[in-house]
């Protein structure tokens, strides 16, 4: 992974867990607007998913098996833990779960990755809320996968023309159907960003390390200077400087090396896990200090404060652990080659 990109997902995760922040700051009083720009810490994901895609498979034939595998290994096992603990926290003690019921089919939904309402916010989001990112993951990757059957100079026209195809789709016949809303959104486009991002950095020019500094910054101004943007012009106010963000980040890298910073580059390597456990965290610190408040001398800005950065701190500390002590052995675990085995003598079975 280029450290330009560790440091990206290390600060896309941050932002979004800013963004999930306000909701246990507003249950413990806070009234004033919490930003809502931090989720556009998504936007960037996408792009970064859509350019590792290529760059990682560039070249490569008969691979889409082999990348269906590395896919599912990758993304599955963790995201199944977390929402079988959710599951059970939902099934045991539902009085802790704020947002949330056991309903059916929005149970197996989750665990497949498709789209499904959520049974109380009525959003098409799963048990694990983050999670529906995560869908559209797993849909992208299904298109890259049999792209990886054409030739190369066909693969990113294809992928693009479907993505396109889908969102135009969407925009002239809009439908409430789960499934076609989901799969019909323009936020899709932001993995074909990131597709042709990744087609520059192979083989596109060389740009100057100065216009790093000013695409990145001005994608980030960009980013956190917006409030909450509507779903159909998502893909423009934040895919857009999230793909800015991106280019001006590998400009930097195309030019010079940029230094390991090992707190982000651990960070970035727990971005996964900070993304599906930080909801848990964060509210179970909420609801911590919502019946502790009356007993701590704190109040106001001072009680907010403390809160955010013990909620924020301990999402971090519990993602580093769930990766170190979870997530990096089952990706281990799960993708060591089985030894062949040896066929039988003759005449046994």
């Amino acid at each position: 992974m280029l450290e330009s990109l560790q440091v990206l997902r290390a600060l896309a995760s941050l932002m979004v867990v800013v963004f999930h922040l306000g909701a246990p700051l507003q249950r413990l009083g806070l009234i004033a607007p919490w930003p809502q720009s931090g989720a556009a810490g998504v936007d960037i994901f996408f792009v970064l998913s859509g350019f590792l895609m290529l760059v990682t498979t560039y070249g490569r034939t008969g691979y889409t098996a082999s990348f269906y595998h590395k896919r599912l290994v990758r993304i599955a096992p963790l995201y199944w833990i977390v929402t079988t603990a959710s599951l059970a926290l939902l099934l045991l003690a539902p009085q802790l779960v704020k947002s949330g019921r056991a309903e059916t089919w929005h149970i197996i939904a989750s665990y497949l990755f498709l789209p499904a309402r959520h049974p109380v916010l009525g959003t098409l989001e799963p048990l694990v809320v983050p999670g529906w990112t995560l869908n559209y993951e797993m849909f992208f990757y299904l298109l890259w996968g049999m792209a990886l059957l054409l030739p190369q100079r066909q693969r990113l026209p294809a992928v693009s023309l479907a993505i396109a195809g889908l969102a135009l789709l969407g925009i002239a016949a809009p439908g409430d159907n789960p499934f076609f809303a989901f799969y019909t959104s323009p936020i899709m486009l932001e993995f074909v960003f990131g597709l042709a991002i990744g087609l520059w950095y192979l083989k596109g020019p060389t740009i100057g390390r100065g216009w790093g500094w000013v695409l990145m910054g001005c994608g980030f101004v960009s980013l956190l200077s917006q409030g909450d943007v509507p779903p159909e012009t998502r893909m423009l106010r934040w895919g857009i400087p999230a793909a800015m963000v991106v280019v001006g980040a590998l400009v930097l890298e195309r030019s010079r090396p940029v230094p390991r910073v090992g707190l982000l580059a651990l960070l970035g390597d727990a971005s996964y896990s900070l993304y599906l456990v930080h909801g848990m965290v964060l509210s179970a610190v909420g609801q911590v200090f919502v019946r502790l408040s009356p007993q701590l001398a704190l109040q106001g800005p001072a009680l907010y404060i403390a809160c955010a950065v013990t909620a924020v701190g301990a999402a971090i500390v519990v993602s580093v652990v769930v990766h170190l002590l979870v997530e990096r052995p089952l990706l281990r675990l799960m993708s060591e080659k089985r030894p062949a085995r040896k066929a039988a003598p003759e005449g046994r079975s």
